[in-house]
């Protein structure tokens, strides 16, 4: 192998006008054309710097080396900086090249060509069937005794009012003719360990109770114990027309009376035993459904203290079930959702469900007067007409959001402002229905070791991989990604399934992401790594810490935490970025280290829209503004830097979960001690910088600069 670094640069079809540069003995500069088309041959194994356009872009042409790459086209060429700058910029590349260590490829087996689908609602159960229609091993797992979910407790689905059985009837028949399916009832997930390709999983079964059943129904009639299942009256002991064909016991209400035993044709056992088992699977598909807000919270509602008051689907089933006949209801949009002291997003469905209980109760009881109360209506694409519709059909839209809800001469009295007339009203009603927002599963994920913190997959965004993959191997399907209503919900099933399948298709993963790498004696096991990082890619075995190279993802967080730098990452270590900076930095430079998702990205939207910025502003690239050591920022600033900024993406949108949060925690201890040693605080910023948000790069600067 050649000890010497290839320094490659490309002038871009003589786009780039550069001297003939010399970087020392231990150096090999080569002029190209046109790096993009003409690849010359280089080893893997060859310490490269290549100097073009964006890395972005050189990155995916040459995947398979280990190269430092210099921007010379956007932040040169196109803004007319000299090639005095170029020069700097390519020669602390190449310091950092001499002194990093490789990224070096890793291959994980696929040893169990089989999955794992957490959720026997519709996305669960067309999971399934897709995965096993295309020869893969699946094991369905659902927590009650029945297939079919949030689904199967519907009567009708809106906005077209097709029984539910016209959809949820056929997907369960198709499960009947998967011969590589497991169905298992009454299970939840108890334990993940292992890896992607090989997982082991620990599964717990609780009691059916019937366990030989004629479904004659006698059961039902002596069973003493009644239960209000979201607004519908049924008994401890139950049926539902879905998977098994079977009836089943609620063991969280049954008294264990003994009446049903008695009068059973078949076998009941009260007494049956919790079965644990283990398997192992290749994938994980989490489609756990829909999990609805506690709007007890929202205590002004009165939902649970007054009667009357219900959640959509509690309202759904009492008015289908035939218990409830309304005569004046109020939907609340929004209760507890776009609310900071509760949920701060949008759950998108709810406007929808809203809408269908309006027609619900329009469509049973045509004189009905029905008052939709919401801030703002959002019925998105094809449920614009059925908003049209019900407003024809004499539903009363009010714009305000409701401040109580009381109770009045038997009456429910809704407090309200409607910003269409500017007026205060009291609407008298005898049902209110609240639709609610909705939250992750985080009971599920928690044991998948994902911690989502208040968010839903498809918000948090874990390491870029979309709303289908989280940490490599775990997808999920439906509404576990986001709510979504019955229609998405099924697309959404079949993109995860597709994602899985592509995964167990391949007998290995092959990845050159960078990986942390851990000195064990220089290790102190003050364990701060551990804590930090986002992935749970870190555990203490043998009282010295581990790295999961199949959960590590490569962000650096962990590296700026060590204490004692005993963590390094590949390709971006810490005495490799200190030597860059070192090499890089002149007296009045404003240094601006950018994170490459995100802020990195505006700097070349910059040079694209011919936006002009100081010549002393130079560039560094970093996996993530979490990665930015303090020491690197001081050293700049000893070196006579007039600034450093630090630029990641905005908040909630980082493409490692939280390392811009870490990033902010430490800006501000940074600036504090920067004071405290009398020197200016403003000298370092950390800013939140779009993609394509050039012109705010472009400001900050030029402030910076003043």
């Amino acid at each position: 192998m050649n000890n010497k670094i290839r320094v490659l640069i490309c002038n871009c079809h003589g786009s780039v006008k550069l001297p003939k540069l010399e970087f020392g003995p231990d150096t090999i500069v080569e002029q190209h054309d046109n790096l993009c088309n003409v690849k010359p041959k280089i080893s893997a194994e060859d310490k490269v710097v290549i100097a073009g356009c964006s890395p972005n872009l050189l990155e995916g042409i040459y995947p398979e080396i280990n190269a430092e790459f210099v921007n010379i086209f956007e932040h040169i060429a196109l803004i007319g900086h000299p090639a005095e700058k170029a020069n700097a910029l390519i020669a602390a590349a190449i310091e950092k090249a001499k002194h990093t260590e490789p990224i070096k490829k890793k291959t994980f087996e696929i040893k169990h060509k089989k999955a794992l689908v957490v959720g026997g609602g519709i996305a669960g159960i067309e999971v399934a069937f897709q995965l096993s229609k295309n020869g893969v091993d699946v094991t369905l797992i659902e927590k009650k005794p029945f297939l079919g979910g949030t689904v199967a407790k519907l009567d009708r689905l809106y906005p077209e009012g097709t029984p539910y059985s016209h959809t949820l009837m056929p997907l369960i028949s198709n499960l009947g003719s998967c011969k590589k399916l497991e169905r298992l009832v009454n299970t939840t997930l108890t334990e993940v360990s292992g890896r992607p390709g090989d997982y082991r999983v620990a599964l717990k079964t609780v009691p059916r109770g019937v366990v030989e059943c004629i479904n004659c129904g006698k059961c039902i009639d002596v069973c003493p114990v009644e239960v209000d299942d979201d607004g519908k009256k049924r008994k401890a002991i139950y049926y539902l027309p879905t998977y098994p064909d079977s009836y089943a016991i609620d063991f969280d209400t049954c008294t264990k009376c003994g009446e049903c035993v008695k009068i059973c044709p078949g076998k009941i056992d009260l007494n049956e035993k919790i079965n644990e088992t283990e398997i192992n699977v290749g994938a994980i598909v989490v489609a756990t459904g829909l999990n609805w807000y506690d709007v007890k919270k929202v205590e002004e509602y009165g939902y649970g203290r007054l009667e009357g008051v219900m959640k959509t689907l509690e309202f759904e089933r009492a008015v289908a079930s035939g218990t409830l006949h309304p005569k004046k209801v109020a939907v609340i949009y929004c209760a507890g959702s776009r609310d900071t002291n509760h949920l701060p997003y949008c759950s998108k469905i709810c406007c929808l469900l809203g809408l269908k209980e309006a027609k619900l109760v329009k469509d049973r009881f045509p004189e009905a007067e029905v008052y939709v109360i919401a801030m703002d209506m959002r019925s998105y694409g094809t449920f614009e007409y059925l908003y049209n519709k019900l407003r024809d059909r004499g539903v009363s839209f009010v714009k305000g959001k409701p401040s109580e809800i009381l109770k009045r001469n038997g009456s429910l009295v809704v407090r309200t402002e409607d910003l269409y007339t500017n007026e205060l009203l009291e609407i008298d009603v005898d049902s209110v229905v609240l639709s609610s927002g909705f939250i992750a599963d985080t009971e599920t994920f928690s044991k998948l070791n994902i911690k989502l913190d208040g968010d839903f997959p498809v918000l948090f965004e874990n390491a870029g991989l979309g709303s289908h993959e989280l940490p490599r191997g775990i997808f999920t399907a439906g509404a576990a990604t986001f709510p979504s209503g019955v229609a998405e919900t099924l697309i959404d099933a079949r993109k995860a399934s597709s994602s899985a399948l592509n995964l167990l298709r391949e007998d290995r993963i092959e990845t050159r992401l960078p990986q942390a790498k851990v000195d064990e004696e220089q290790c102190s096991l003050c364990r701060m790594c551990i804590g930090t990082c986002p992935y749970k890619a870190i555990s203490i075995v043998d009282d010295k810490i581990k790295i999961n190279e199949e959960l590590c993802m490569g962000c650096g967080i962990c590296s700026v935490t060590c204490p004692s730098y005993a963590s390094q990452l590949e390709g971006w270590n810490h005495r490799g970025l200190y030597e860059q900076i070192r090499a890089l930095v002149d007296k009045g430079d404003l240094l601006a280290i950018m994170c490459r998702w995100s802020a990195y990205n505006a700097t070349e939207r910059a040079a694209q829209d011919r936006l002009s910025y100081g010549e002393n502003v130079k560039i560094m690239r970093v996996p993530c503004t979490g990665a930015v050591d303090p020491s690197h920022v001081m050293l700049a600033l000893n070196k006579g830097a007039r600034g450093v900024l630090i630029g990641g993406c905005y908040p909630d949108a980082c493409h490692y979960a939280r390392g811009n949060f870490r990033a902010k925690a430490r800006e501000s201890i940074l600036r504090m001690n920067l004071e405290l040693m009398g020197m200016d605080k403003n000298r370092v910023r950390l800013e939140w910088i779009g993609k394509d948000e050039a012109q705010k790069f472009i400001k900050i600067v030029e402030e910076m600069n003043k």
